[in-house]
């Protein structure tokens, strides 16, 4: 099932593949390792339900939370990765959910780590 999908990105989960990454610029498929499954989903549980009343937009805080970990799973050394590695999952939640309403209020806000 895909779960988020951009320009760039395609994220999808299956019950028996798992998660996989697909970039769209060149079909390439990632599958992440333990690591970043275990926090996806512990930072993914926080952003939707956990700290949603955060959030000015939880829809544009779970893109934020996926575009990076596609970023991150495809790239373990661009800033992403070294977040999604070195950042617990409620302060990265934290962070993810703090650049989403900065984008929404202002559409040409770029995360710092970007």
């Amino acid at each position: 099932m895909v779960i988020f999908d951009s320009t760039y990105f395609s994220v999808s989960q299956g019950w028996l593949t798992g998660w996989k990454i697909k970039d769209k610029t060149t079909g390439a498929i990632t599958i992440p390792n333990a690591a970043m499954k275990c926090q996806i989903g512990l930072v993914w549980m926080q952003v939707r339900r956990t700290k949603k009343h955060l959030s000015l937009n939880r829809d544009q805080s779970e893109d934020m939370l996926f575009f990076s970990f596609a970023k991150a799973v495809r790239d373990p050394n661009s800033g992403d990765g070294k977040l999604w590695t070195s950042l617990e999952p409620d302060a990265l939640a934290d962070l993810l959910i703090s650049e989403a309403n900065k984008t929404a209020r202002d559409p040409f806000h770029t995360p710092s780590w970007w």
